[in-house]
């Protein structure tokens, strides 16, 4: 029975989805789920779907066990050292935390390095797509034989060039960003 009951847990966490089938409503240790729930951070507002989907099979979940096990979940969730990382890896937060100042600060500077990364391989990914039209841009230029055309590929090609090196300005910005120095008088 243990066996089943981390298997329905394991399945839980990995759905993600609140909707329960009526045997997981029956069987469900409401203190394990709380504490995960509060462990990956997901709003109070989930134990509310937990009672939808659980009242269609009659069953009424466990408001008490499954908040202990909220509470102490959200402990390990809500540690100001581990919001950076979270913050940084992109993952969404929720507002859960009672002590949402320090939470907020920490995962804020993940945040934004995780933006400033995300924006990165953005323009990366235009770059190289730009590379590939500078380069067939070139090769267009190289045989064509009528002096509009050439033109018109000279033009495009410049264009594209000045893109690149905007592109790859901005790259560096991104990179290094400026430094503030602040003396003490």
């Amino acid at each position: 029975m243990p066996m089943r009951l981390f298997l329905l847990s394991l399945t839980l966490l990995l759905g993600g989805c609140a909707a329960l089938s009526e045997e997981e409503c029956h069987n469900t240790n409401w203190n394990h789920l709380g504490y995960q729930d509060g462990e990956r951070g997901r709003p109070r507002d989930v134990f509310k779907e937990y009672g939808e989907s659980c009242a269609e099979y009659g069953v009424r979940p466990d408001s008490v066990e499954w908040d202990k096990g909220y509470q102490k979940g959200l402990e390990l969730y809500c540690i100001p050292e581990l919001a950076y990382r979270k913050g940084r890896d992109g993952e969404e937060y929720l507002g859960v935390c009672p002590n949402d100042a320090s939470f907020m600060k920490q995962y804020q500077r993940g945040r934004d390095e995780y933006l400033i990364q995300k924006r990165i391989g953005e323009l990366q990914q235009e770059l190289s797509s730009l590379n590939t039209s500078i380069g067939t841009l070139e090769l267009q230029l190289r045989n064509s034989k009528e002096s509009s055309d050439r033109s018109y590929y000279r033009s495009q090609l410049d264009r594209a060039n000045r893109r690149a090196t905007a592109i790859e300005q901005e790259i560096w910005r991104l990179r290094n960003p400026p430094t503030v120095i602040q003396f003490k008088l």
